[in-house]
């Protein structure tokens, strides 16, 4: 074990307690102020009941993607318990391993320095500590996600090709994709990424195993869901409602949608999840058409509303203020952390990859700001530079000597 990694050990340990004790300290809170009636729940936990037998399936189960239902699913059927807390305290410990993770990502891109500022910054980060509580896929899906870049920035620096890591790389962002649906297409912006970082010419059948590894999972979903419903549903059965939904500028309308499209649904009949999807996915299509200029509008202000630094009800006026300023101050340290390492910037492409491709994708389909979520790692990796090259410029004018990358993670 090399010396850098040794006292990483250390440092990885205290920071896992660290960001541990302050998510077990939210999870109280939200507990004891009962905060989940607030912001409710996406069907995951009502699907993994059924799932267990403990509740009967109405549904189409293939509405929402898989794996953070199989989670669920999983952890109440080892604690034989409908009570989700098992659930919530096991995404604490998920939360704390992403940030040692963010920890190891710094270090490899940056240096050892960077890597622990990135790390306590990402232990500290308000959105990532708020989101442990919720049953929503954020938490899980961001250390998937996390995981996933560890893992792909150790295989983009072996000078051999592997396989069997390539392909096994793959299978995990294919499942990763079956929990966050917005991250099915991001091999494109592979793709764009290793063409931008020139290695491309060197990485044609890593890549190309990548996406056959990506492909698997998503089409023995498929194919599950061809036996049971007789139709093809690659990832969920709810894209053309998110497309519809969020396809707008305008808050009010966003927030009267979902009431007006399934009145609208039950108004022509629809039952159907995977028919209404159709439906609402046409009229959005109807409207490109017909209005080409005014969608092109609605486009470009979505990917600008994707990061916007402030948030919408239902937070309190406390919480608004506090996330704006929390945002702003986030936004600007990863300015001026992209500023920073421009001079190393193609080890930076897979980060700059996945941030453009999750703000394309919500530039069309739905733009809550939760939707910003998977983002957070990278934003706190570009803080800390940011953070840390301002600082040594202060204390000694001159070029910031933080980009001194130990490849030791």
């Amino acid at each position: 074990m090399e010396k850098g990694q040794k006292r990483a050990i250390p440092f990885d340990a205290g920071l896992f307690l660290f960001a541990l004790g302050l998510r077990l300290v939210f999870l109280a809170y939200w507990q004891w102020k009962d905060i989940g009636e607030t912001y409710g729940r996406d069907l995951y936990y009502q699907q993994a009941l059924a799932w267990l037998g403990w509740r009967p399936l109405t549904w189409m189960d293939a509405t929402h993607p898989p794996v953070y239902t199989l989670f669920i699913t999983a952890v109440l059927g080892v604690f034989r318990t409908e009570n989700p807390m098992p659930v919530m305290l096991i995404q604490c410990l998920l939360s704390s391993a992403t940030c040692v993770l963010v920890r190891r990502l710094g270090t490899r891109l940056a240096s050892e320095r960077v890597g622990r500022v990135a790390a306590l910054w990402a232990a500290i980060d308000l959105p990532m500590i708020f989101f442990v509580p919720q049953l929503q896929t954020e938490t899980f899906f961001i250390f998937l996600e996390t995981v996933f870049f560890v893992w792909l920035y150790a295989s983009l620096s072996e000078t051999k090709l592997h396989a069997g890591n390539a392909w096994s790389l793959g299978v995990f962002g294919g499942a990763s994709a079956l929990c966050r649906s917005a991250f099915a297409a991001y091999p494109v912006f592979l793709l764009l990424t290793l063409a931008r970082m020139k290695e491309l010419a060197n990485r044609k059948a890593f890549f190309l195993l990548v996406c056959v590894g990506w492909a698997s999972p998503i089409a023995l979903w498929t194919a599950r869901n061809w036996v049971l419903y007789k139709k093809v549903i690659p990832i969920s059965a709810q894209m053309g409602w998110n497309l519809y939904e969020g396809f707008t500028l305008d808050r009010e309308t966003v927030r009267r949608h979902p009431f007006e499209m399934d009145a609208e649904a039950k108004r022509l009949g629809l039952t159907d999840p995977l028919d209404i999807s159709d439906h609402f996915k046409k009229k959005v299509f109807a409207y490109v058409r017909e209005h080409p200029f005014e969608s092109a509008k609605i486009v470009v202000g979505k990917a600008f509303l994707y990061w916007r630094p402030w948030v919408y009800d239902p937070y309190t006026p406390a919480q608004r203020v506090l996330m704006t300023v929390y945002f702003c101050a986030l936004f600007g340290f990863a300015l001026a952390g992209v500023w920073i390492s421009r001079s190393d910037a193609k080890a930076w492409w897979p980060v700059y990859g996945v941030m453009l491709y999750f703000t394309a994708s919500h530039a069309v389909f739905a733009t809550f700001a939760r939707y910003r979520l998977p983002l957070e790692p990278f934003l706190c990796l570009l803080g800390a530079v940011g953070a840390s090259g301002l600082w040594e410029r202060w204390n000694s004018p001159g070029k910031p000597d933080i980009l001194r990358r130990s490849h030791g993670a």
